[in-house]
């Protein structure tokens, strides 16, 4: 018997580990956006109104080496990196359920999303993907989030952060990549 596979949901997960990025820059960083009200969208029935600027630092741009890097070794594929932004959670808040793909315009939509931990309560929230597998339709994957954890997962799929469960606010950032074989 011959199996071939025509379609897969790749989803990566890793801690960065091997060098230290100063998250308490990226952190303030997004802060410095939210109390600036620097938004991605000032429309509020966006869903990029609750997403913040992240300007260009040292720090960031070495994570972004990092999982590009990284990526390209475990997996022979390049990362270009296109947008970033970060979000803030507070008590009881999630984000909206979205993806990261224009329908209209699939061309100039990223293939991947990467979401990073800056600081994350432990155990207070989840990065769910939803996705479907054949007939098997409406199903989600559950990946705990915290500290300097990334997980990377096609655009396409739809995603959402569960219910910040902890007294404090959790942050993140989010960055789209394109690919290259």
């Amino acid at each position: 018997m011959e199996k071939k596979v025509l379609s897969e949901i790749d989803l990566y997960t890793d801690i960065v580990h091997v060098i230290k990025i100063d998250r308490k820059r990226i952190k303030n960083d997004i802060i410095n956006s939210f109390a600036c009200d620097k938004r991605l969208s000032k429309n509020k029935k966006d869903y990029s109104y609750q997403d913040f600027e992240v300007p260009f630092s040292q720090p960031l741009h070495w994570l972004k080496d990092y999982i590009r890097d990284h990526f390209n070794v475990d997996y022979h594929r390049t990362l270009i990196p296109q947008k970033g932004w970060g979000n803030i959670y507070n008590p009881d808040e999630s984000s909206f359920t979205r993806h990261q793909v224009e329908p209209l315009s699939l061309r100039d939509s990223p293939d991947y999303t990467c979401l990073y931990g800056i600081e994350v309560a432990e155990d207070s929230c989840e990065l769910v993907i939803e996705y479907d597998n054949n007939r098997r339709q409406n199903r989600t994957w559950h990946v705990p989030l915290k500290d300097n954890k990334f997980i990377i997962f096609p655009s396409t799929q739809r995603y959402f952060i569960s219910q910040n469960k902890s007294k404090r606010m959790n942050i993140f950032l989010t960055l789209t990549y394109n690919y290259t074989s």
